[in-house]
């Protein structure tokens, strides 16, 4: 092998497609999610006691969830309604960051992840813990284990 060329790593089984740069095939258009199990620089892990698995998706702003075998269930993409205190004093202390906000149509974007680093779960109280950097604040959720799937008797 000589400078400059690049041999190829052997693949273990059920390997997810991420290079450095982001997965090797991106189908994501403008407004589209990406596809789940796609994950693009994933930045930290956490498992359940169920065997779930929470990762950190930094790439494309969101906490992926695989089942024990890992296969994807859902993403978590941010949903916090307020700001973080640091974030609401910058915004009280500059006048010109207030009439910006002001002028934006919708907030949702600031309620979704950006850029998040790091996931815990506590199996105390069944939370997910999620650092989002770019907001400088915690999304905490609650893992629901007491639900009832509907049945309809006809």
């Amino acid at each position: 092998m000589q400078i400059g060329e690049y041999g190829t790593l052997p693949v273990p089984p059920n390997a997810f497609a991420v290079t450095y740069l982001g997965p090797f095939v991106s189908s994501v258009q403008a407004n589209e999610y990406p596809k789940a199990g796609i994950l693009n620089h994933p930045t930290d892990v956490a498992v359940d006691p169920d065997g779930d698995i929470y990762v950190t998706d930094w790439g494309n702003h969101r906490v992926c969830i695989f089942d024990s075998e890992g296969n994807p269930i859902t993403n978590l993409m941010g949903d916090a309604q307020v700001m973080s205190k640091w974030g609401q004093q910058s915004i009280d202390a500059n006048p010109d960051m207030m009439k910006a906000r002001r002028r934006v149509r919708n907030l949702e974007p600031q309620y979704r992840f950006c850029f998040p680093t790091a996931v815990d779960f506590n199996p105390k109280t069944d939370e997910i813990i999620v650092a989002d950097s770019q907001r400088n604040r915690l999304q905490i959720y609650r893992k629901v284990r007491d639900y009832v799937d509907f049945q309809a008797n006809l």
